[in-house]
């Protein structure tokens, strides 16, 4: 029996989709359309998270999946999870100090999960990998990741990056104002007069943490 480029299982919390490595994306594309259009009656429209597995998968590739699964389903996904995904860090720019050039070039790798929206307080998000949130985390809420946070909107919550101790990684955000940043075991409180309202990142250099614009 032929080995089925996409293969598509439910779980409790969402769907998981199996990807053959082995053959074109084109071709991936197509099979999970037809399986998802044979299969619409299993989607009832709930909000659900989304594993890709078995295959790296390019940030337009992934968005592709998506959009073929917006179209073919009523799901709404608000959690994506996909392995072998690459973070590159900022590079910094004044008025932090210079960083070494090998800090600048430096890649962490991570497992990567995409949460569609901001986060309400009192809601948290731990993670063994990096997070990318699209949205606001607001006051009383947290993002916890053993490698990089990204927030595709205002920090005013709690973010803690490197939770199991690498001081490599760092927390971005459109707006920074958190009520506390975390890299590794660092912690840092941001003076209101120094929260910053245009991209900007958190990095450790050193014993310290510093803020540099995107």
């Amino acid at each position: 029996m032929a080995k089925q480029p996409v293969i598509v299982k439910g779980q409790r919390n969402g769907i998981s989709i199996m990807l053959d490595e082995t053959v074109e994306f084109t071709e991936l594309e197509e099979a999970l359309r037809e399986k998802l259009a044979n299969a619409k009656k299993f989607f009832d429209g709930a909000n659900s998270a989304v594993a890709f597995k078995g295959r790296d998968l390019s940030e337009t590739e992934e968005r592709h999946l998506l959009d073929i699964i917006m179209a073919e389903t009523n799901l709404r996904v608000d959690f994506v999870e996909s392995s072998g995904t690459a973070t590159k860090a900022p590079q910094h720019i004044t008025p932090a100090p210079e960083e070494p050039t090998a800090t600048k070039t430096r890649q962490n790798i991570h497992e990567t999960a995409f949460y569609n929206s901001g986060l309400r307080s009192g809601q948290s998000i731990n993670f063994h990998g990096s997070v990318v949130i699209r949205g606001d985390v607001n006051p009383g809420s947290e993002v916890v990741a053993d490698g990089n946070v990204i927030i595709l909107g205002a920090l005013k919550g709690m973010a803690h990056a490197g939770a199991n101790g690498d001081e490599s990684c760092f927390v971005s955000a459109l707006t920074l104002r958190p009520t506390q940043l975390r890299i590794g075991k660092l912690i840092t409180y941001v003076p209101e007069q120094n929260t910053k309202n245009t991209p900007s990142y958190a990095y450790v250099r050193g014993d310290e943490v510093f803020i540099a614009a995107l």
